[in-house]
């Protein structure tokens, strides 16, 4: 719920477990990392997150979505699947949706580490029109 400038979440949910049956381990597990970072922007996916909040509804939880979460070790979460995902939310769902990103490593260390993060409307008009990159 976004009430003044908070964004106050109060659930949320994983996508389903991504697997690929093959019997090459290391290209198993570089595929599968490959898919599980495109999640939330499959189509499957999409729909499991809207009947997650038809489910949600229908025992009275105000649900919306919001966004979408991560985890990141030491701050490292900035990539190109980051960025295609966020992108995506920000373009398909609403422009206010938020990455969250758990941050495991700083938070083993004692204190939770959450933040969340949108694309600004430049970074969105500059993907858009190709004029971003990785390097």
């Amino acid at each position: 719920m976004d009430a003044k400038s908070t964004l106050e979440i109060t659930n949320s949910f994983p996508f389903p477990a991504v697997e690929s049956p093959s019997t090459d381990t290391y290209h198993d597990s570089n595929t599968i990392s490959q898919l599980a970072a495109a999640a939330p922007r499959s189509k499957a996916n999409g729909i499991y997150q809207n009947e997650m909040i038809k489910k949600l509804r229908e025992v009275n939880v105000d649900a919306n979505n919001v966004g979408w979460y991560t985890s990141a070790n030491l701050g490292n979460f900035v990539n190109m699947n980051m960025i295609e995902n966020q992108y995506h939310y920000q373009k398909e769902l609403n422009e206010r949706t938020v990455a969250l990103v758990h941050d495991v490593s700083r938070s083993s260390q004692g204190s939770l580490s959450l933040r969340a993060y949108r694309l600004s409307p430049a970074f969105m008009l500059a993907y858009k029109e190709n004029k971003f990159t990785v390097e």
